[in-house]
Order: C-alpha cells, then structure tokens, then sequence
C-alpha cells in the first residue's frame, strides 16, 4: 500500500511536461548517480544530507524527491521540504522503478 507521501511512477510520468508537474529533485548518493548518470526529465540534483539547507528555497511549492529505490532519502528530504513549507512526496520505488518501467 503506498504511503500518503508518495506518487507513483504512473502518475509522475502523465504530469512531465505539463504546467501543472511539480520539482522534481533528485537526491541519489554520488555513487548511484555515477552508476546510472541519467535523470528523470525536468529534475535537479541536491545533496539529501543537506536538505535542511536548501529545502526553503521551495517553500510553497509542489516538489517530487527521487532517491535510487524510494526509501530512506527520499523520504528524509521531503519530510525537511514540507517543514520548510513545500508539498512534497517521494516517488514510490524511486529512479530505479522509474528505469525498470521503462521511462
């Protein structure tokens, strides 16, 4: 069962591209990013152990945290964006459910 906190895949792949998608940023370790160096479309990169310093630069707004399988890093920095005054959610099953399907 999917958290409250969480959009699938099938649903984040319907909003890119839309004016209505949210940010979408990427928090993969350097290591995984490395590995597989290709990003979700429209997505940045930030570093999640510094979440609590860049969170506020997106106060208001609508955001999706991609980590390498949607777990702990994901959750941690969309947990610091929405005390920071965003609506995030993390993407269930993370960039590697994303490349699995296909997308």
């Amino acid at each position: 069962m999917p958290s409250p906190d969480t959009i699938s895949i099938d649903k984040l792949s319907r909003l890119i591209g839309t004016p209505k998608c949210p940010i979408l940023i990427d928090v993969r370790t350097d290591e995984d990013f490395e590995a597989d160096p290709q990003l979700i479309p429209g997505s940045v990169r930030r570093q999640a152990t510094k979440a609590a310093e860049w969170a506020p630069a997106f106060g208001g707004r609508s955001a999706i945290v991609i980590c390498q399988r949607g777990l702990k890093l994901s959750h941690g920095a969309a947990a610091w964006m929405r005390h920071a005054g965003a609506r995030a959610e993390s993407l269930e099953g993370g960039f590697e459910a994303w490349r699995v399907a296909g997308l």
